[in-house]
């Protein structure tokens, strides 16, 4: 399967945090772990974040908040904060 991705640029301002439409996800802390459970739409939002974050110059600590601002979800469960690291 090849897939083809638009990924926006960093402008050097803010990142851009990357949300499809019709995104849902929800982080939980359990007894072994940490889950992640998303839709379809939710689990791609967060691969092109990564790829995002993977691939432009961003300064190292560099992250964003998948939270209810950017999401518009209402998951007062656990927030989700990506963050890249240059190590």
């Amino acid at each position: 399967m090849q897939i083809k991705l638009s990924i926006p640029d960093y402008d050097g301002n803010a990142l851009d945090v990357i949300w499809e439409e019709n995104s849902n996800y929800s982080l939980s802390v359990e007894e072994n772990g940490v889950v992640l459970r998303a839709n379809k739409q939710g689990l791609i939002s967060l691969a092109k974040q990564m790829i995002y974050m993977a691939y432009n110059n961003l300064p190292t600590g560099s992250h964003v908040h998948y939270d209810s601002f950017f999401t518009k979800l209402n998951n007062e469960g656990v927030e989700l904060v990506i963050e890249k690291d240059n190590g």
